[in-house]
């Protein structure tokens, strides 16, 4: 009768330690799956956020600043010449003074500078705040779109409506000839 009892014992500790095994595999399986899966979330999310980091941050800018004449693009020194810099003036008054802050694509990179209007500056006296492969201002009846190509030459674009451009009880566009109001 020991004998029996003793090899139940070896047959249930080997049953007991399958079991285990197999959980232990199962675990391992389900951890390893959701690791892959998170890792291809976290990309995805920072594909997409890369991707249109420069649109927002433009689009962030041309909001705050919306007021009527403030808004304007075209050239670097002024909006009305064509040097052969996209630039977008975000114009505001401080202190009696009006300032022109400007938005570029420049060497690589997207530049900012803010400075009093009319100054005559290079492209490369701004700082740069984003790499990039490229960065395009249009605008027409007071709708701004923005063409943006990040570092690994993705692209993306955004169009936004100048409210300051409107006419807020009519929705007719202000006549505005892109400099300060």
């Amino acid at each position: 009768m020991r004998r029996k009892e003793g090899q139940q014992h070896n047959i249930e500790g080997a049953f007991v330690l399958v079991l285990f095994a197999v959980f232990a595999i199962t675990v391992i399986a389900v951890l390893a799956l959701g690791a892959n899966s998170y890792r291809r979330l976290v990309s995805r999310d920072n594909d997409a956020y890369n991707r249109r980091i420069i649109t927002s941050y433009v689009a962030a800018k041309i909001r705050s600043a919306d007021a009527v004449g403030s808004v304007a693009v075209g050239g670097f020194s002024t909006p009305k010449t064509n040097d052969g810099v996209n630039t977008l003036h975000l114009y505001q008054e401080i202190e009696g003074d009006t300032y022109d802050q400007r938005i570029y694509f420049y060497d690589g990179h997207v530049y900012e500078i803010l400075t009093v209007a009319d100054n005559n500056i290079d492209p490369e006296d701004g700082s740069p705040v984003l790499e990039a492969h490229g960065l395009d201002f249009s605008m027409e009846d007071g709708v701004i779109t923005v063409h943006s190509k990040d570092t690994e030459d993705r692209e993306n674009h955004i169009t936004i409506s100048a409210r300051s451009l409107l006419n807020g009880t009519k929705g007719e566009l202000i006549e505005d000839e892109g400099g300060v109001g």
